[in-house]
């Protein structure tokens, strides 16, 4: 195998939103060998790369968007693909009228568009995904509707009503990719983009192809990589859909999973 993509959130992350030192060490190991690390994320790309600069990965390319751009840093875009501008205006549209039909829902809405970040209601889970990411939106309210094209958007409710709200937008807007990546957790990206289609993109822009890479998730979103990848390992808290779509299971990601495959695995790779 010539890489490995892992996703972030309950899976290289632990629940405290933090990467071991166990795991940190075997990830630069496999950097400084043969083989590329990429971070494969639904997260907006500042996250990733301020999660990737942290590891010890500086300047080098990785996933966000859940597959919709990759970027090397806050000024290298290498690759992105865009919910059109039409389709854009068709979502705002169809948000504000479900808001102002459904007044007693909270929902909250993310727009994330090359390195910039808008939330058009300022909400509670709006502010939590700030603590989480450690940065906060460049604009709140309705400001955020300047955007223009997004790589992807995320609504967060609760479940009945965001698959209320979800069932509208797929009448609406069918062609678009939609993926509950949580229970609360609508994502919305381009036709045709998710992170495998990110995966592919990566393994085409370093000449090899997406049979050559290890793909490790949790998530539904997280599913078509496992499965289409050369090999597929999920979490033991993964969703039922990434479990099966996987080669392998590891440990949960509050047990050290990642590191515990990737040792094994790549054992030739990590002698000292």
């Amino acid at each position: 195998m010539k890489a490995v993509a892992l996703d972030l959130d309950g899976t290289l992350l632990n629940s405290k939103h933090k990467v071991t030192e166990r795991t940190k060490n075997i990830l630069n190991k496999l950097h400084h060998s043969e083989v590329k690390v990429v971070l494969a994320s639904a997260r907006p790309i500042k996250s990733v790369l301020k999660i990737a600069n942290e590891i010890g990965f500086i300047n080098q390319p990785m996933i966000g968007g859940n597959g919709g751009i990759i970027a090397s840093s806050d000024n290298e875009i290498l690759y992105k693909k865009s919910i059109s501008k039409k389709d854009f205006i068709q979502i705002k549209v169809l948000v504000n009228n479900f808001v102002k039909e459904n007044k007693t829902i909270d929902l909250t809405m993310h727009i994330y568009s090359d390195f910039n970040w808008f939330v058009p209601f300022d909400t509670s889970m709006a502010r939590e995904e700030a603590r989480i990411i450690g940065f906060n939106p460049n604009a709140i309210g309705e400001d955020a509707f300047q955007a223009t094209e997004a790589e992807k958007i995320m609504f967060v409710a609760n479940p009945n009503d965001l698959n209320i709200f979800s069932e509208q937008l797929k009448r609406t807007l069918p062609h678009l990719n939609s993926v509950l990546s949580k229970a609360d957790s609508l994502e919305i990206n381009a036709e045709g983009v998710s992170k495998f289609s990110g995966v592919a993109q990566f393994a085409f822009l370093n000449h090899f192809d997406v049979k050559d890479i290890v793909a490790m998730g949790d998530g539904d979103n997280d599913a078509l990589m496992l499965e289409t990848c050369g090999f597929g390992v999920a979490m033991a808290n993964a969703s039922l859909l990434a479990k099966k779509a996987a080669d392998k299971l590891t440990l949960s990601n509050d047990e050290d999973g990642v590191a515990i495959f990737l040792e094994s695995y790549f054992a030739h790779f990590l002698r000292d």
